[in-house]
Formats: structure tokens, C-alpha cells, sequence
């Protein structure tokens, strides 16, 4: 059997205190939005990760350290990805490279993913009792 090819992501579930979610929009030419998150590159910790996407998507936010929710494993379209989820509390607006926008859990936009970032943010408010 051949290797399957493995992605391994940090993403992060950014929410203020009212329980809006960050969501941000990594292609111009497209409505749909994403969790913020990246491949880790080789030999990254996933912490160092999370880190980095902060700096990069949300240099604007006043945050705290990002903390470990759950890690998901699945068949994706390229293959086999691991994903490891961080929560972030934060305040203030996103600048970064990417547009950015706040969003309510029950109001969210069009995303890259379809319901698989409702998921997402359902199981993080339920490991942190945030608003969902």
C-alpha cells in the first residue's frame, strides 16, 4: 500500500467575549470564508504554528495564548489530515494580510468547507462553554 500523502494543519477558532468567531478570507476572487489556519511547515510544533497564524491573520488582536481544544484526523481531498484546533480569546479588529471579519456563530457566512467550520466551532464553545 502507498503512503497517502499527509497535510498537517493548526487552525484556530478565534472568539470575543460576545461569542463572535473570526473568520477570514485567504482568496480575494472567492465569497468563502475559513477558520484561520495553515500547513505547519516541516519539523513546526503546532503551538509554533498557531502563533505564527495569529501574527500573520490577526495582527491587530489583542489575544491570549492560544490553547489546545482537540485534534481531528480524516480522508481529505489530498490526502490524510491531521488538524490541530486552538482556542483564542481576543479583543480589537483583525488587520493582516487577508480580509477578516467577525461573525456570529448562528450567522455564519458562506464557508470554504461548508458545514465542516460550524463543526468546528460548535465542538470548541462545547470544550469551552463559549457562546456557540
Amino acid at each position: 500500500m502507498t503512503q497517502p500523502e499527509i497535510q498537517v494543519i493548526s487552525s484556530l477558532i478565534v472568539q470575543r467575549e460576545d461569542g463572535d468567531v473570526l473568520l477570514v478570507r485567504y482568496d480575494l476572487d472567492d465569497e468563502r470564508w475559513w477558520l484561520p489556519g495553515d500547513d505547519l511547515v516541516p519539523y513546526e510544533h503546532p503551538d509554533d504554528a498557531a502563533t505564527r497564524l495569529l501574527t500573520r491573520d490577526a495582527p491587530g488582536l489583542a489575544c491570549e495564548e492560544p490553547a489546545m481544544l482537540f485534534v481531528e484526523s480524516f480522508r481529505g481531498r489530498r490526502g490524510w489530515h491531521v488538524i490541530f484546533h486552538y482556542g483564542v480569546r481576543a479583543r480589537g479588529e483583525a488587520g493582516g494580510e487577508y480580509p477578516t471579519e467577525w461573525f456570529s456563530p448562528d450567522e455564519l457566512p458562506r464557508t470554504f468547507h461548508g458545514s465542516w467550520e460550524r463543526k468546528v466551532i460548535r465542538r470548541a464553545a462545547e470544550l469551552t462553554g463559549a457562546p456557540a
